[in-house]
């Protein structure tokens, strides 16, 4: 069990860091070969490109997880604290039904992209699951914004009850 735990808590940040140390490693390399020997990894600039997206849309669910995502919130510090939670559960609730939306999209996208057969240029991988990825993270970010609204829930109700104690 203790692995799933691991896996719920990092499971973005291992792939993001695969990504991001692939990115580093080609692009270092590609330096190097082009400084020293005037040649370079042809294929390597297109991975790296996908690299990068692929850790921007990873980049999503952690950002929800860990509930710091940039946000404008002068007015909102300046209303009461019950009104500042109850806002904050609506944001989640709106954020599962985008992410939802656009999971979606993102699937029908999938799916055409899917059916066309459309390879990369230099790589020759199919472009599908460049594609796949964001279907992934997007299902990924609702799942994560379902938590942290199930975690806001549970907060909030556990406060209505020591309100009534009192």
């Amino acid at each position: 069990m203790s692995v799933l735990k691991y896996l719920d808590k990092k499971f973005e940040l291992i792939i993001m860091a695969g990504f991001l140390v692939l990115f580093t490693v080609l692009m270092f390399a590609n330096v190097v070969l082009r400084f020293l020997f005037n040649g370079s990894i042809v294929w390597a600039y297109e991975l790296c490109r996908y690299c990068l997206v692929g850790s921007t849309f990873f980049s999503i669910p952690i950002w929800i997880r860990r509930r710091s995502g940039i946000r404008v919130d002068a007015v909102v510090t300046l209303l009461p604290k019950r009104v500042q939670k109850t806002l904050e559960i609506v944001i989640y609730a709106v954020m599962i039904a985008f992410f939802l939306f656009l999971c979606v999209s993102a699937t029908g996208v999938y799916g055409s992209v899917a059916a066309s057969g459309q390879v990369s240029a230099s790589m020759q991988m199919p472009i599908k699951y460049l594609y796949g990825i964001a279907v992934f993270c997007f299902a990924l970010s609702t799942v994560r914004s379902a938590e942290v609204l199930i975690e806001l829930l549970r907060g909030f109700s556990h406060e209505e009850k020591e309100a009534k104690g009192k």
